[in-house]
């Protein structure tokens, strides 16, 4: 008896002494906010995730502590991850458009005059339906759906088969071709979710031109682009490198260009 309680009491503390280390760590990194230690906090925060792994709070709380530290940059990069793994995350999406507008506003500033556009292109129609599809939200999400309406599709041609009565038969063939046809099209919009990978990423440096070719020497842009503007990530440089050292990016037609890994971030991790 003496034994197999020893045996218990060694399985529960293998259980649970892991999340009561978690549970510590995460207490000592919001500490570390609250008391306006912004840097710490990071530093404990990115040490978690490299030890527990990320989730879309943890992300959501870094990116709080690069903001309250200044760092709109690194603060947009995490929102943006937190997103990712959870498009429904509103705190993170609300923080996303603060920063947007506030680093549009310094944008327009460093144009001082100069008649270009510092604003991201819009969406056409279809990149817009794209977007909902594979970007608002998730995979797995798409899946449940094709999955709940295969069972309602198997409902109505239970009640075609077993049923006499004429119209519940024609709802049943009917209703069982339209619930078969939409659990096809989320599993077509699951696997579209999955698959998708569009890049984008982060100005993290100061003040950043772009430049005409991969190269310090090239000739870079007339304006500068603060910290925290957003960009479509278009190509890399050396290219297939898994550790590029320049990107060329997108804003819009004034703004395309390369720019260093140093002063640039991929939202991707």
């Amino acid at each position: 008896m003496k034994s197999a309680l020893r045996i218990f009491m060694l399985a529960l503390a293998v259980v649970l002494l892991p999340r009561l280390a978690f549970a510590s760590d995460i207490a000592e990194a919001d500490s570390a906010y609250s008391k306006g230690d912004y840097a710490d906090a990071v530093k404990l925060y990115t040490r978690i995730a490299g030890t527990e792994g990320v989730s879309s709070q943890l992300l959501y709380n870094t990116g709080n502590a690069y903001a309250k530290g200044g760092d709109y940059g690194h603060a947009l990069v995490y929102y943006l991850r937190a997103l990712r793994l959870d498009p429904s995350n509103s705190q993170a999406a609300d923080n996303v458009r603060y920063i947007e507008s506030k680093v549009a506003d310094s944008n327009r500033t460093e144009l001082k005059g100069k008649k270009l556009s510092v604003e991201p292109e819009g969406q056409t129609f279809f990149s817009s339906v794209r977007s909902f599809i594979c970007r608002d939200h998730l995979s797995d999400t798409w899946a449940v759906w094709a999955v709940v309406c295969f069972l309602i599709f198997v409902g109505c041609l239970a009640v075609y088969v077993f049923t006499r009565n004429v119209m519940a038969r024609k709802v049943g063939f009917f209703g069982g071709f339209i619930f078969l046809g939409l659990s096809l099209v989320a599993l077509v919009f699951s696997f579209m979710a999955a698959s998708y990978l569009t890049e984008e990423g982060v100005v993290t440096g100061a003040k950043v031109h772009l430049r005409s070719e991969a190269s310090v020497n090239s000739k870079e842009n007339a304006v500068a682009l603060t910290r925290g503007t957003r960009l479509w990530v278009l190509d890399s440089f050396p290219a297939g490198s898994e550790h590029p050292q320049w990107y060329k990016v997108r804003l819009n037609s004034d703004f395309v260009g390369w720019i260093q890994t140093s002063d640039f971030e991929p939202v991707g991790m």
